[in-house]
């Protein structure tokens, strides 16, 4: 097993990404921060910031009881953190005495506290503020990858508006690039019928794709990845949409996330996959490489059904996944096929890809990408180095602002925790501390890299279970894990079941045995 970036000539491309970062933080506070910038820094970095906003969103923001909004806004009113300006406190402060009296005010005290907290992470998708949000986002040179987000998709009419809604933006003469995930189109799906929702989903999407397709220039799709049961679905949907005649000159993309450790085999699956259509003259497609942000639900899903969680056991472990697919990626005869998204606000991340891709000639072949809202002074520094950023920029209709709650949730869960980068981002230029932490943590992740291609936590398959290797509780009682329908060989076992069932005649034989 070979370490690739433990030669000298790596460890040098370390050392420059370092001080490349170092830089980068130094430059950085030469730009005046934006009063988004600064309320950010308060959720991430004041104690009572992350607790404060959930318990606000769960508490007073989701229940549909005014009643109840108002008792909890009681509650927590007086843990409004410092960070928030006198009259933001005051609101919370007022509505919270308010509300043991009279609800009325509570829900329109916390919305507004909410919006003036994390509003700036997404974007006001009513038609008479768009077009002034795009332009504002890309007066610097900057592109953007507008999401649709939305209410859950819960059957066939809430999918049908979402993706005619998506389509309504990609076919704005502002807009050339959009996210959609495959349950946007084919709402909560049976992962048993996985070749009967891909068959939906392909027929669903293919208008849009049609669309880019037909666009002068051409616009770009993305096709966004979210728990790990969607690995192999939004792959089988990517693939099979492009394999389409009519679709093989259109460039698009896919998500991988990088804290799955099945994400190397995955993007080799895609990279012999596009290989073969660049050689039959398509074009080529783009990976956008995420760290991943659906752990949360990746743990519940584990534990409900007795599987393994399928991320890695340490943030570490990820982010040196993240390396590893960075150099599969980034080698020449492999970007010519697959143009990569660098995703992600980890300036090492950031400085080493940058590095690298310059290091083997393939920059051309890479882009950035991050979010809106997020690290703005660091982001507009790097911008100047490498051209433009790709911003991930979520829109919502104004009506729905609630649903893009767990959205910014997520978000901004994710930032505050002390093994994120952005958890110290707002501190690297003045405490060498947080800075040495964070170096520290880059080369540990680099030096961590094999070239070996990670084996994925779930092996489970009822094809080839035997009295040898069957689930047997461990000298307690333990529940019979479930049938993971995510993984392929389960879904052939179950297909032969299927078909059995249509000739079988065991149920017959059994009623004339017994009667």
């Amino acid at each position: 097993m070979t370490h690739p970036f433990a030669s000298e000539h790596y460890q040098k491309l370390a050392q420059d990404a370092r001080a490349l970062v170092r830089q980068w933080v130094t430059e950085s506070q030469s730009i005046k921060p934006t009063y988004a910038a600064k309320q950010l820094a308060g959720v991430l970095k004041d104690p009572k910031g992350l607790p404060f906003t959930v318990g606000f969103v769960d508490g007073v923001i989701r229940p549909e009881d005014d009643n109840v909004s108002g008792r909890n806004l009681s509650r927590i009113s007086g843990l409004a953190p410092s960070f928030l300006p006198w009259y933001m406190k005051s609101a919370v402060g007022f509505g919270g005495k308010l509300a043991g009296k009279v609800s009325w005010p509570t829900v329109p005290v916390a919305r507004r506290v909410l919006r003036e907290m994390v509003g700036h992470l997404i974007v006001d998708a009513s038609e008479e503020k768009l077009g002034d949000a795009i332009a504002e986002l890309t007066k610097s040179g900057n592109r953007l990858n507008v999401n649709l987000l939305g209410e859950a998709v819960l059957g066939d009419n809430e999918a049908e508006h979402r993706l005619s809604e998506t389509k309504r933006l990609l076919a704005r003469d502002d807009v050339d690039y959009v996210s959609i995930k495959v349950s946007a189109v084919s709402g909560p799906h049976q992962h048993w019928a996985f070749d009967e929702v891909v068959e939906e989903a392909v027929r669903r999407l293919t208008p849009l794709y049609e669309l880019a397709a037909s666009s002068s220039p051409k616009k770009f799709i993305n096709l966004d990845m979210e728990e790990y049961k969607d690995l192999d679905m939004t792959i089988e949907v990517f693939t099979k949409i492009l394999d389409q005649p009519h679709l093989k000159d259109l460039e698009a993309g896919i998500v991988l996330q990088a804290y799955l450790p099945d994400t190397l085999a995955a993007m080799q699956r895609l990279q012999a996959w596009a290989a073969e259509r660049v050689a039959n003259g398509g074009s080529s497609i783009k990976v956008r490489l995420v760290k991943g942000a659906n752990l949360s639900m990746e743990i519940v899903e584990g534990v409900m059904h007795g599987w393994p969680v399928t991320t890695w056991d340490t943030k570490q472990a990820a982010d040196t996944n993240y390396k590893r697919i960075l150099d599969y990626a980034l080698r020449p005869e492999h970007a010519k096929n697959i143009r990569l998204g660098v995703a992600g606000h980890n300036l090492f991340d950031v400085a080493f890809a940058l590095l690298l891709a310059e290091d083997r000639g393939v920059k051309d072949r890479v882009e950035f990408e991050m979010l809106i809202g997020m690290a703005e002074q660091q982001a507009e520094i790097i911008r100047r180095r490498v051209g433009h950023l790709l911003l991930y920029v979520p829109v919502v209709n104004p009506k729905e602002f609630d649903v893009a709650i767990a959205y910014l949730i997520r978000r901004l869960e994710e930032n505050a925790s002390s093994e994120n980068f952005m958890s110290g981002i707002f501190d690297l230029a003045t405490d060498e501390e947080i800075f040495k932490r964070e170096e520290d943590r880059f080369m540990r992740s680099l030096n961590s890299v094999t070239d070996e291609v990670p084996e994925g936590k779930r092996h489970q398959n009822r094809q080839t279970e035997n009295a040898d290797n069957v689930f047997v509780p461990a000298g307690r009682f333990e529940n019979t894990p479930d049938t993971d329908p995510s993984l392929s060989g389960n879904r052939e076992w179950g297909r032969a079941i299927l078909e059995r069932s249509k000739t079988t005649q065991i149920g017959i034989a059994t009623l004339k045995e017994t009667s």
